[in-house]
């Protein structure tokens, strides 16, 4: 089974989307490392400069690889971003390149939550006005590192729950009762 990714813009579902599906189907989900760590630290997103983003990069990859991210044969997870969301944010707020952050194995498949809802203001986010350019980029990177996804598009969070749930069960994922 492949390890699911919830990525994508700021404010599509993607924390919810991550928790109630692994409570559906019964597998373990890796939050996000960006909200805690700036939660933790009183850090709004207006002020990550690039030594706060390379904090959280390394964070980030090493909860990946803490929770099997690279490992094929490793339990499938649902991982709250990744790298992908690394290299986004990277080449956007410090025009880096993405290549360090997108080293992603083939055993992924990504549900990329569009902009299609409603944002909401949280002090954590601050491009919620640039949400269809961003995801565009998203998709961008996606197509081209052939990664297997499938968007989400519903407006909705309990249609696109149910979008969520279609998603994996054709990768073979099924809920429990």
């Amino acid at each position: 089974m492949p390890h699911i990714v919830l990525t994508g813009t700021e404010s599509t579902y993607k924390s919810r989307l991550c928790a109630a599906l692994s409570e559906l189907f019964q597998l373990p989900a890796v939050p996000e490392y960006a909200r805690h760590y700036m939660s933790e630290n009183g850090i709004m997103a207006s002020n990550v400069n690039e030594a706060v983003f390379n904090t959280i990069a390394t964070g980030q990859i090493d909860q990946q690889r803490i929770h099997g991210y690279f490992d094929a044969h490793a339990m499938a997870t649902l991982f709250d971003t990744d790298g992908i969301t690394l290299a986004v944010w990277a080449a956007d707020k410090f025009q880096r390149p993405v290549e360090a952050f997108t080293p992603i194995p083939t055993h992924l498949h990504y549900l990329v939550c569009a902009p299609t809802n409603k944002a909401y203001e949280d002090p954590m986010r601050e491009d919620l006005d640039r949400r269809d350019e961003l995801h565009k980029r998203y998709l961008e990177m996606l197509d081209g590192m052939n990664a297997s996804y499938t968007v989400l598009k519903e407006v909705a969070f309990t249609d696109r729950l149910f979008e969520a749930i279609s998603a994996l069960r054709s990768c073979g994922f099924t809920p429990r009762d």
